[in-house]
């Protein structure tokens, strides 16, 4: 059985705003996120005018990503008193967590505390090299895509871009 995928908001704002939102389909499992993701994706860009905003939207209203909220409170009332996550981001690993899923986050602090806890993470570059993988990204695509969303805002160590680079053998 496939792994749900928890998406954070950050995987689905840049990746909408880089044109690259139909990827989003091309996986098998699961997609999933929490309110609070909506609300800051789409409330709060819809707010700022963000043209992503409502692509994000699209996408929650054809159930290609779907909602749905974490149940444990313990693990959540638990994680809020760590001062540098957000509730979004608390409540992804929560969801993560209850579903044995894989949180897509890239924040880094977000990632160690899912490590600490057995909860598999990813980032969105996990997103694109999965779909390299399987033929359904260029090499060029997924370098052009990495370079928009860097331009746009969405941040990655230069050690995880060698990586990436490297691991696309460009």
């Amino acid at each position: 059985m496939l792994k749900p995928l928890v998406l954070d908001a950050t995987p689905i704002i840049y990746l909408c705003k880089t044109g690259l939102s139909y990827i989003f389909s091309e996986f098998p499992e699961e997609k999933l996120t929490v309110t609070k993701v909506i609300e800051q994706v789409v409330t709060n860009g819809k707010k700022l005018g963000a043209p992503d905003a409502f692509v994000a939207e699209d996408i929650i209203k054809q159930s290609i990503i779907k909602i749905k909220e974490p149940k444990n409170t313990e693990f959540i009332t638990l994680l809020s008193h760590l001062p540098d996550l957000h509730s979004g981001e608390i409540e992804v690993l929560a969801l993560a967590k209850d579903l044995g899923g894989i949180a897509v986050i890239d924040e880094s602090i977000a990632r160690e505390v899912a490590r600490i806890y057995g909860i598999e993470s990813h980032g969105t570059a996990y997103l694109l090299l999965r779909l390299f993988y399987r033929g359904k990204l260029t090499r060029k695509q997924i370098k052009d895509a990495v370079n928009q969303m860097i331009s746009a805002g969405w941040r990655m160590t230069s050690e995880d871009y060698a990586r990436l680079m490297k691991e696309l053998e460009i």
